[in-house]
């Protein structure tokens, strides 16, 4: 019973601990939300290159645990489905590696869950 509350006073330290992290990091996802909507509105709003789809992709990619980024990044790749497939194909795999891994498990695509293995073993 001691070493349960031990424990348990050990979880809440660390949770008080992190708070201030915690609220910078969704300070940051805010900032991004204001600054990338009205440039994701501007990209889809007309004909963009490639480069700037995927470069686009590539700085929403970072912040798409956020549900309003992940928004915008669906937005990116709705709007340029058809003039990139390819380009739009790898992103979305890019998502899902990186924020939802378990959607891979069972499919063609598990492997690129264990890409980077091999880069660490060498």
């Amino acid at each position: 019973m001691e070493e349960e509350k031990k424990d348990n006073q050990t979880i809440d330290d660390l949770v008080e601990h992190l708070k201030p992290l915690v609220e910078q990091m969704k300070h940051i996802h805010d900032m991004a939300v204001v600054a990338y909507t009205p440039l994701v509105d501007d990209l889809c709003s007309r004909e963009a290159t490639k480069n700037e789809v995927e470069w686009m992709l590539d700085w929403l990619l970072m912040y798409a645990g956020d549900d309003r980024m992940l928004q915008l990044y669906k937005q990116v790749c709705r709007t340029f489905w058809k003039s990139y497939p390819d380009s739009i194909a790898f992103y979305i795999m890019e998502y899902r590696k990186e924020y939802d891994p378990d959607s891979l498990v069972g499919t063609e695509y598990e492997y690129l869950l264990h890409e980077n293995d091999f880069d660490e073993e060498e």
